[in-house]
């Protein structure tokens, strides 16, 4: 199945790090350093607000300028806490948080080193600039990658085209069905990627139902499940 594989890209939010879980955390400390009260609900609403900022930002409808201030002008709006906080500081804020919460997901670190030395990889990442790499320092893995992509760095995500275009031109111009994307979201990841002909692990923890359009090359639950699809790729 992967016995051409010349190049892997990855995914680093919820595929290589716990996002899910970091920025829970670090949304908590954020309301706590404001002294604003803290529940579910509030991180939910946050949430909504995120997701729909974010999906903006990857139809190119907003810049990631706007994207650092509107995610919590949307927030505070919508709890009528307009004057509690200024929206870009409290972005600046979260970030900081966000970077000191940040933990590998489980099996990271064995997959990582199972292809280290044998097949190059990268990080293709959606994400701001001040957040990734530090992230990816913090859990010391930058020394696994040939190179980092962020989006924020190049004004261009996923899923557009011209992302994954610049990613197969910094390969050295690998052929894109020798070059592998592994990502848990369905759209921006693998949609993104099949689009222009990698082929992808969907990374799906909670096996959701596959979106029709899509159709990944594997799918797999847990990253330890990559390795034994690779057992027979000659440089293993």
């Amino acid at each position: 199945m992967f016995n051409d594989i010349q190049f892997i890209y990855f995914d680093l939010d919820d595929t290589l790090m716990d996002f899910s879980s970091a920025s829970n955390d670090a949304f908590s400390l954020l309301l706590n350093h404001y002294d604003l009260p803290n529940d579910e609900q509030c991180f939910e609403i946050y949430q909504r607000g995120n997701h729909q900022t974010w999906l903006e930002f990857e139809q190119n409808l907003i810049s990631s300028h706007e994207l650092r201030s509107l995610r919590f002008e949307r927030f505070l709006a919508a709890m009528n806490w307009h004057d509690k906080a200024d929206a870009f500081e409290m972005n600046a804020k979260y970030i900081s948080f966000l970077i000191n919460e940040s933990n590998l997901i489980s099996g990271a670190l064995s997959l990582l080193n199972f292809f280290k030395g044998k097949i190059p990889m990268g990080i293709l990442t959606n994400g701001l600039k001040e957040a990734q790499r530090p992230r990816l320092s913090k859990v010391d893995i930058t020394h696994y990658f040939d190179h980092i992509i962020v989006s924020d760095e190049i004004g261009m995500s996923k899923p557009n085209h011209e992302i994954f275009t610049l990613a197969k031109h910094t390969t050295g111009n690998i052929p894109s069905k020798n070059i592998l994307l592994v990502g848990d979201n369905p759209y921006s990841d693998i949609e993104g990627a099949q689009k222009f002909g990698f082929k992808t692990i969907w990374f799906n923890t909670k096996w959701k139902e596959i979106p029709q359009q899509i159709r990944p090359t594997m799918m797999v639950s847990k990253l330890e499940d990559i390795i034994p699809a690779f057992l027979l790729h000659p440089n293993i």
